[in-house]
């Protein structure tokens, strides 16, 4: 079987990303049990996160309820049982992000659990990191090649990996102290914008042939 000559390297492309927008997703502690619209409308504490959160400009729309779970006493289901309301908050831009979680701290039943980035274009940015990566690998692999004196052939193998894209942030913390210090540090957001970064990373690891070397020659 013939033998294969391979050059090997790994070589990385990164861009900087900011975040767009984002997605809260927040948990409100009612004293009753309602599904659907009427979760909006009825359950008082839910009604008054929506009011503030109209106050830093949101719209009712941008703000959905993905789940209902009941606290039950005493194993008996009634209209006075209380409720867990689980919702989903878009924040359109990063410059709303602080304004909305003020107003979420300022409701003692509700509770900020993680914050999900949105990032414009993502998929383009890959692409074009990922093909930065690839021809960054290429010229390494071609001036290996040149000092060997040998003439690349092809790849034989490619695999890529993409990292450092943090898209979220778990702020849930079972400490009361915790929260307490997490909810004065979101109130105090309101004068100011907050912004996320990330770094995305493409790693390329290609093996590229080339003719026998010389070493090798018979």
């Amino acid at each position: 079987m013939e033998t294969i000559h391979l050059i090997s390297v790994r070589e990385a492309s990164s861009k900087d990303l900011h975040a767009c927008g984002a997605k809260l997703a927040v948990r409100v502690a009612g004293q009753s049990f309602f599904t659907g619209d009427q979760a909006f409308t009825k359950a008082a504490e839910v009604a008054q996160l929506v009011t503030a959160l109209k106050g830093v400009g949101l719209a009712e729309e941008q703000v959905h309820l993905r789940n209902v779970s009941l606290q039950v006493d005493s194993g008996l289901l009634t209209k006075s049982s209380s409720a867990a309301y689980d919702l989903l908050i878009d924040c359109p831009n990063s410059g709303s992000l602080g304004p909305i979680m003020a107003a979420i701290s300022s409701q003692k039943n509700a509770k900020l659990y993680s914050i999900a980035w949105k990032y414009e274009n993502l998929d383009q940015a890959k692409h074009e990191v990922m093909q930065a990566a690839i021809e960054t690998a290429k010229r390494a692999a071609q001036l290996v090649a040149e000092s060997l004196g040998v003439a690349l052939l092809g790849v034989h193998k490619l695999t890529y990996e993409v990292s450092g894209l943090d898209d979220m942030l778990r702020l849930r913390s079972e400490s009361r102290d915790e929260y307490r210090k997490a909810r004065a540090c979101a109130s105090s957001l309101t004068e100011f914008g907050l912004s996320h970064t990330t770094q995305l990373v493409v790693s390329v690891s290609a093996d590229f042939m080339v003719e026998r070397f010389a070493a090798s020659a018979a």
